[in-house]
C-alpha cells in the first residue's frame, strides 16, 4: 500500500468530491421523477405530507450520492495501481478474447450456463406472471384458484429449467468445466494473480528503496564534501591568524630590541 502525498491527497478529494455531487445531484433529480410518477398511480405517496416526500428525495440524493462517491474514490485508487489492476483484470480480458473467438450459439450457450441459476429465478418470476395473466381470463375460477393453477405452471415451467441447468451442470462436469472444477481454478487462479501481484509491488518497492538509498548515499557524500571544505577553510584561517600573530610578535620583540640599543 502506498502512502499519499499531499497533492495525491488533494486529487482524490477533489475526484471524491465532484462523483459524489454528480451522483447526488442525479439521485435528487430521480428522487424527484420517481416521487412525482408515483403520486400519480399510488395514493399512498399521494397522501404522504410534504417533509415525509422531501425525505424520501433527499435519501435518494444521498443513497447515489455516497455510491457515485465510493465509484470514485475506487477509480482513482485504481489509476494509481495500474499494474496491480492489469493483473486482476487480466481473466477477464482472456474471458472476453475467448468469447470474441466464438459464434453467436455459443456465447448465448456459454451465457446461458454461466447464469444459470438466474435464469431460473427470472424464469419463476416471469412464469408467475406470466400464467397469472392467462388464468386471469378464467372467469369462472376464485382469486385462490388461479393462484393456485398460475403456481403451478409455473413450478411445471421452473422445474423444466432446472432440469436442463442440471443437464448443462451434468455437461460440464464431464468435461471438468463444473462449478467445483470452476471454483478450484479461480481459486488457484486468485493465489497466482495475489502472488505476481506481491511480486510486483515488491520490485516496485525495492525500487523506491533503492532510489531512496542512493540519494541519502548521495546527501552524505554531499555534507563529506561540504565538512571538508569547511575544515580546510578553518584550518587555514586558522594557519594565517598563527602566521599573522607571529610576524606580529617578532614585530614587537625587534621594536623592543631597538628601544634597548638606543
Amino acid at each position: 500500500m502506498k502512502i499519499l502525498t499531499k497533492e495525491e491527497e488533494d486529487a482524490h478529494y477533489r475526484t471524491v468530491l465532484k462523483g459524489g455531487t454528480i451522483g447526488g445531484v442525479l439521485g435528487l433529480i430521480g428522487g424527484v421523477a420517481g416521487v412525482l410518477a408515483f403520486s400519480k398511480r399510488s395514493a399512498t405517496i399521494r397522501n404522504l405530507t410534504l417533509p415525509m416526500k422531501s425525505f424520501l428525495v433527499t435519501s435518494s440524493g444521498t443513497f447515489v450520492g455516497i455510491i457515485a462517491a465510493d465509484h470514485a474514490s475506487r477509480d482513482f485508487e485504481a489509476s494509481r495501481n495500474a499494474s496491480q489492476v492489469w493483473y486482476k483484470d487480466r481473466n477477464e480480458r482472456l474471458r472476453q478474447e475467448e468469447l470474441a473467438s466464438l459464434s453467436t450459439v455459443d456465447r448465448i450457450t456459454a451465457w446461458a450456463k454461466r447464469e444459470k441459476y438466474k435464469i431460473v429465478g427470472a424464469t419463476w418470476v416471469a412464469s408467475m406472471v406470466g400464467s397469472f395473466a392467462m388464468v386471469n381470463r378464467n372467469k369462472f375460477l376464485s382469486a385462490s384458484q388461479k393462484i393456485v393453477q398460475a403456481r403451478v405452471y409455473a413450478q411445471g415451467l421452473t422445474l423444466a429449467v432446472l432440469v436442463a441447468s442440471a443437464a448443462f451442470e451434468i455437461q460440464d462436469q464431464r468435461k471438468g468445466k463444473g462449478l467445483l472444477d470452476k471454483a478450484k481454478a479461480e481459486k488457484e487462479a486468485a493465489k497466482l494473480e495475489k502472488s505476481e501481484a506481491s511480486t510486483a509491488g515488491a520490485r516496485e518497492e525495492t525500487g523506491d528503496l533503492w532510489k531512496d538509498m542512493v540519494a541519502a548515499e548521495e546527501e552524505r557524500l554531499k555534507r563529506k564534501k561540504q565538512s571538508l571544505h569547511e575544515h580546510d577553510y578553518l584550518e587555514g584561517h586558522a594557519k594565517a591568524e598563527e602566521k599573522k600573530k607571529g610576524q606580529s610578535e617578532q614585530k614587537a620583540e625587534g621594536e623592543e630590541k631597538g628601544e634597548k640599543k638606543e
